[in-house]
């Protein structure tokens, strides 16, 4: 089978670990991030390749929206249960 030069696979590791990178690091370092560990040995330029929105969102979901809907739900009454947080 032919597919081409388009990559046909989803890699939720290097989603993660990119995710991960702009929490612990800011946009700024996330924009010239160069990643050594993802096509190897040339490495990547991640932050001018790739579409940042799923980054973006989970980071935003991570420091925006959890401290504020755990907080509302701590303000009604209703805690986290143990066996998540």
């Amino acid at each position: 089978e032919n597919f081409g030069y388009i990559i046909h696979e989803f890699d939720p590791y290097f989603n993660f670990r990119a995710a991960q990178y702009l929490h612990d690091n800011g946009w700024t370092a996330f924009k010239n991030w160069f990643d050594y560990k993802v096509w190897y040995p040339l490495g990547r330029p991640v932050g001018t390749t790739i579409y940042p929105g799923m980054q973006v969102t989970a980071v935003w979901l991570c420091k925006a929206w959890l401290p504020v809907w755990f907080g509302f739900k701590e303000w009604i009454g209703t805690d986290i249960p143990g066996n998540v947080a």
